[in-house]
């Protein structure tokens, strides 16, 4: 079988005659004739961005080996495979190392014109930048990303390290990833100055804080004032429908129904609305399919395919949506939208008896154990099946513990 890379050698190297000659990858060694007949060799780099074939240069043979330039190439392709041009790249590169100094706001904007490609939605996008300019750039933007010191980091972190301890881990995690971005680009020879700051400042205050969740034994009462209060339809059915399918907010609010197999009785979530990224399947109760007959009459035609569309045209219901359903029922401080699934977890663990590795397949939960995961080649799609439909039985039974809390 003839390779499809590294196919150059050194001996190829010597005697390749004018013209192109492919190491694969888009990697290729170009020869031409130059004045006097002086044969010369440099790499090329050949991708498509846009649609369009463009052509970077790599260096010369004489000053860049082999594998250098298979490594250059490495580079250049993983660029291009998401979307940036590799080009455009270190032009950007050189303009930023043109400067006298590379500072931490420069190194940021290099290591982000990447990063950014992997980011799974515009919010988290918006986060980066804004964290960077809330807390960040101001204390260290324009100091030399290479002479940062950890001083400085607890600088920038102390200020909301008690106060904001989720915001301030996410903050140092995120500026870890930029000098880690700048030592390996040769921006910065020093170790991380974020080495040791989560120690330092001390992490006694980081508790782990559950979601505020309803008793088990008070979602049927709840969900009971639920569907005669004064919210929009769609707003109160997918409410309901969130608890029934004990699914996250955004993978509700964002159903549709192409979704939807009624026939099968299930609702297959895509992987890109995930938090795992893996397609989830939901076996839908007899109740859910009531709510899709419901949604129906109350919205006989939408100007999208969306499940619970919001009372503006063609949009999905916003983020705090159900929140505020929390809220203007009095449960605002004693229930989160996520704490419903915590008390449908309960639940299955203290009523059902279902096995743990059910209830968690039912939650979408991610399997962190790699072993485990590698061998574990079941959804539980029968098992979980059974058990919905019996959560969906209990959410409908009256009140066993009186009034919900709040109300």
């Amino acid at each position: 079988m003839a390779r499809t890379h590294h196919r150059l050698s050194a001996a190829k190297l010597r005697s390749a005659n004018p013209g192109l000659h492919p190491d694969g990858g888009g990697l290729y060694l170009q020869c031409t004739v130059g004045a006097g007949g002086v044969l010369s060799k440099s790499w090329l780099f050949r991708f498509t961005i846009g649609g369009r074939e463009r052509r970077m240069g790599l260096g010369v043979f004489e000053t860049v080996s082999l594998a250098e330039a298979r490594n250059l190439a490495e580079a250049a392709r993983r660029l291009s495979g998401a979307g940036v041009d590799p080009i455009a790249q270190r032009n950007q590169e050189r303009r930023v190392l043109a400067t006298d100094a590379v500072t931490f706001r420069h190194a940021f904007e290099i290591f982000y014109a990447t990063k950014r490609q992997t980011l799974s939605n515009a919010k988290h996008q918006a986060q980066w930048q804004s964290t960077m300019e809330t807390y960040v750039f101001p204390t260290i933007g324009d100091r030399p990303v290479a002479e940062v010191t950890a001083g400085e980091v607890i600088d920038v972190l102390s200020p909301i390290w008690f106060d904001k301890p989720e915001t301030a881990k996410r903050v140092l995690q995120r500026i870890e990833a930029v000098f880690k971005s700048a030592i390996v680009r040769g921006h910065r020879e020093r170790a991380s100055p974020c080495v040791g700051v989560a120690q330092e400042l001390g992490t006694r205050h980081r508790k782990v804080m559950n979601h505020r969740a309803l008793p088990y034994a008070q979602i049927p009462t709840f969900l009971a004032r639920l569907q005669v209060c004064n919210s929009w339809p769609a707003t109160r059915l997918g409410f309901e429908w969130l608890v029934l399918t004990a699914t996250r907010s955004g993978e509700t609010r964002h159903a549709l129904w192409s979704e939807i197999d009624e026939q099968k009785s299930r609702w297959t979530i895509p992987a890109d609305r995930m938090k795992a990224k893996r397609a989830h399947v939901v076996p839908l109760p007899p109740r859910c399919i009531d709510v899709l007959d419901a949604l129906r009459a109350v919205h006989p035609s939408t100007p999208s395919d969306l499940l619970f569309p919001s009372t503006k045209r063609g949009a999905a219901l916003s983020d705090m949506t159900f929140t505020k359903v929390l809220r203007d029922m009095g449960l605002g401080g004693v229930a989160t939208v996520h704490g419903m699934r915590s008390a449908f977890k309960v639940w299955c663990a203290e009523v059902a008896k279902i096995r743990d590795e059910v209830s968690e397949a039912a939650l979408a939960h991610a399997v962190h154990d790699k072993v485990r995961a590698a061998y574990l080649r079941t959804d539980f799609l029968g098992e979980r099946a059974v058990l919905m439909a019996a959560w969906a039985r209990f959410c409908a039974k009256a009140a066993v513990s009186g009034r919900v809390m709040g109300g």
